[in-house]
């Protein structure tokens, strides 16, 4: 979901940036998840086509940032090499009604229902909208 809504965001501004997805502890070539697709379609955004990829696997000197949804995501990232300097951690928006609620990454939607793929989605928007205003 994030590099679609990355991706769409990116065209709306009119910028020269593509976002393309890979999970550490994806299994390559699966489609979306139904909610995922749900979720976006909502938004008018197509993922019936994606695909999971696997992010070891790929030539990781083709990519110029790295984003990751989560620190332990992040931590991972730079387990497999992948420096500092290439990696962003999309941040949250504080959850104004819950003040003793300090995560500030991204929780992964996996397996759950459909309303918890429309909460990530959201988020994901919110951090997406702050990771461009810094490209």
């Amino acid at each position: 979901m994030a590099a679609a809504i990355f991706n769409s965001l990116a065209a709306e501004k009119g910028l020269d940036y593509v976002a393309e997805s890979a999970g550490v502890a994806a299994v390559g070539d699966r489609p979306a998840s139904a909610n995922a697709i749900k979720a976006m379609a909502e938004l008018g955004i197509d993922l019936s086509s994606h695909r999971t990829r696997f992010l070891p696997a790929l030539d990781l000197n083709e990519y110029s940032l790295f984003v990751a949804l989560n620190d332990e995501h992040a931590d991972i990232l730079r387990s497999i090499g992948i420096p500092d300097h290439l990696l962003r951690l999309l941040r949250r928006a504080p959850n104004p009604d819950d003040i003793y609620d300090l995560r500030q990454g991204i929780v992964d939607p996996y397996g759950g229902d459909i309303n918890a793929y429309r909460k990530c989605r959201d988020e994901i928007i919110g951090a997406v909208k702050m990771l461009i205003a810094t490209l």
